[in-house]
């Protein structure tokens, strides 16, 4: 039962190798992204939107306190007119004041459920980026030893077919007869 494996797929192996090396790379700056995009968002929703809402209701809150003067002097003046418009900006600045309120509602609202929320699933994409970095690295080096090894094993060579005894190989030995065992010194000794 002397028979050699036919190794032909190395080639492929070391493709399949190089395949799964870009694959790795690209995956993880995609994850890397991911993560970043992630930290960054909740850095945005602390500092950046949450000042820029304060700062939003206190701008509108003294266009607010303005319009409101604006309607108390047309009201001090007695024109319907002026009053009926003053009215209406009023109604217009106290609309943008509730809609700036609202917006740092959502964003203090989106902060507390960030954790739960997104933080919680980007632990999922943390664990694969591990599994990348460290499972699929061995993955790598095991595709690489066995493509070696494979090629190795392609390399070597058959041995010379054995020829039949007494047809010329000098070297060669008798065949040994099936009761009969080779002693320490070559001789045969009997079967036990």
């Amino acid at each position: 039962m002397n028979q050699q494996a036919h190794v032909t797929a190395v080639p492929e192996l070391d493709a399949f190798r190089a395949s799964l090396l870009v694959y790795l790379n690209k995956a993880g700056r995609v994850l890397d992204d991911v993560r970043q995009e992630v930290v960054g968002t909740r850095l945005w929703l602390q500092s950046d939107r949450q000042l820029h809402w304060k700062h939003e209701i206190h701008k509108r809150a003294k266009l607010l306190a303005q319009a409101e003067q604006e309607l108390f002097s047309a009201r001090l003046s007695g024109h319907p007119a002026a009053i009926q418009d003053r009215r209406r900006t009023v109604d217009r600045a106290r609309r943008a004041v509730n809609e700036a309120e609202q917006r740092l509602t959502g964003v203090k609202t989106w902060l507390r459920q960030y954790e739960s929320q997104v933080e919680a699933r980007l632990k999922a994409v943390t664990r694969l980026r591990q599994i990348l970095t460290h499972d699929m690295a061995k993955a790598v080096a095991y595709l690489e030893r066995s493509g070696d090894i494979l090629t190795e094993y392609a390399e070597l060579a058959p041995g010379p077919p054995n020829p039949a005894p007494g047809q010329g190989d000098p070297t060669s030995t008798p065949p040994v007869s099936p009761g009969a065992i080779p002693g320490p010194s070559g001789s045969e000794g009997a079967r036990s």
